[in-house]
């Protein structure tokens, strides 16, 4: 229903207010910001500019802006003057409707052939990834009785997590014996950057040979400040008795691709390490 009263406003935006004859002009563009930033994390807050361009004798606009509720929430809008005759306009879960126009009766109409914002929205971080900030139900009116769809630029918001702000301490605590034939390999990690991340252990037990005998692996989120024990289970039922073992681990990070929207694994930092401990003994 919401959607649908929406629709009708659009559709009647430039007609309620027509005073001339249409004519012929440029056709506008309504354009949503690519924001990429990764300072903006959980928490934070941010507002965006939607603009206008190629527009003559501008009335009015509607539109709405579509966005990822897991990753953001919209907190607020603002029309810019002189667009400030509000009709029906409202903040939604996953979407913001926006419909504009001149005071009335003082409706001179406004050009614009380079970017102008016309609307502001603020938006609060939920989490890290990526969300499309996308126009649709979009149109502008102007006072000679037009009102066109006009052309439409999506933009997107991501908060990239940088590899250069992972950096773990880890400590491989040890291992020990779960039961019979099953032994515990346990790493320490502490995230003393200052982004949240994925942390993978791995492990690699190797004999007295140097063959790999086992390996493991265990991966948590870990946020700034968090410190993580993660372990794996070794079934050591085919293992030589007696025999004595080493244990290898290594602690990668993943970071978030703002491109793709996806996690990568971490290629900077100081965040991977390779350790050898004492052996270890099976009786």
């Amino acid at each position: 229903m919401k959607t649908a009263i929406f629709a009708l406003l659009v559709s009647m935006l430039a007609s309620t207010f027509a005073i001339m004859p249409a004519f012929s002009q440029g056709e506008p563009t309504l354009a949503a910001p690519t924001v990429v930033d990764p300072t903006l994390i959980p928490g934070s807050t941010f507002s965006i500019d939607i603009t206008v361009q190629d527009v003559t004798g501008m009335l009015g606009y509607a539109f709405r802006l579509t966005y990822d509720p897991t990753v953001l929430m919209a907190t607020g809008f603002e029309s810019y003057a002189p667009f400030t005759e509000a009709w029906p306009s409202g903040l939604h879960l996953g979407y913001v409707d926006m419909a504009y126009t001149w005071p009335l009766p003082e409706y001179f109409g406004t050009d614009a052939v380079e970017p102008l914002p016309v609307a502001k929205i603020d938006f609060t971080v939920l989490d890290f990834g990526k969300s499309g900030l996308d126009l649709s139900l979009v149109a502008v009116a102007d006072v000679f009785g037009g009102s066109t769809v006009p052309m439409v630029n999506n933009g997107f918001f991501s908060n990239p997590n940088v590899g250069a702000n992972v950096v773990f301490q880890a400590t491989l605590l040890g291992h020990k014996k779960v039961s019979g034939n099953t032994e515990s390999v346990t790493t320490q990690v502490q995230d003393v950057g200052t982004a949240v991340t994925w942390a993978r252990a791995k492990w690699i037990v190797v004999d007295a040979l140097g063959v790999v005998v086992a390996s493991a692996q265990s991966t948590a989120l870990i946020t700034p400040g968090q410190t993580l024990r993660l372990s794996a289970d070794l079934d050591v039922t085919t293992w030589d008795r007696p025999a004595s073992y080493n244990v290898q681990y290594t602690v990668e990070y993943f970071v978030f691709n703002g491109a793709t929207g996806g996690w990568v694994l971490g290629t900077k930092g100081t965040s991977s390490k390779t350790t050898v401990v004492k052996s270890f003994k099976l009786v």
